[in-house]
């Protein structure tokens, strides 16, 4: 069941990551949870909020097309057991958006894994382990 769960962050790709995370952090008040540096140099942010109720995780995507710039785009909620829920998933019949659960090692101390479906009219719904 993936039923109730917590929210883990709100992934925004943007066109230029540095100015966004700057932004919000003036603007809106939000700190540095985590700073990442991706293979391609990009670093990407984890922003929170004071009360650490809301996280936003930012990464630079230059191949944006016009309309998607500044939009969500997913939502990931907090898993503690990735492979019991991807397969709770594909046995729902959900489709699975990413290439099955995929990993990224340069997040956090120990890495994460992670797998996004789609709902009915096309939002990334990600489950997220952190490890």
């Amino acid at each position: 069941m993936i039923q109730n769960r917590a929210l883990d962050h709100i992934g925004l790709a943007v066109t230029d990551v540095e100015a966004a995370a700057a932004w919000y952090q003036q603007v809106l008040g939000l700190y540095v949870k985590g700073k990442f540096t991706k293979p391609d140099g990009n670093n990407v942010y984890f922003l929170a909020t004071a009360d650490g109720s809301v996280t936003y995780e930012m990464y630079q995507n230059d191949a944006l097309p016009a309309d998607a710039r500044g939009k969500i785009d997913h939502i990931s909620y907090v898993s503690n057991d990735i492979e019991t829920d991807y397969r709770y998933c594909v046995d729902a019949g959900y489709k699975i958006c990413t290439n099955g659960i995929e990993r990224i090692d340069y997040f956090w101390d120990n890495g994460c894994r992670y797998f996004k479906i789609l709902s009915p009219t096309g939002e990334q719904v990600e489950f997220c382990q952190v490890l």
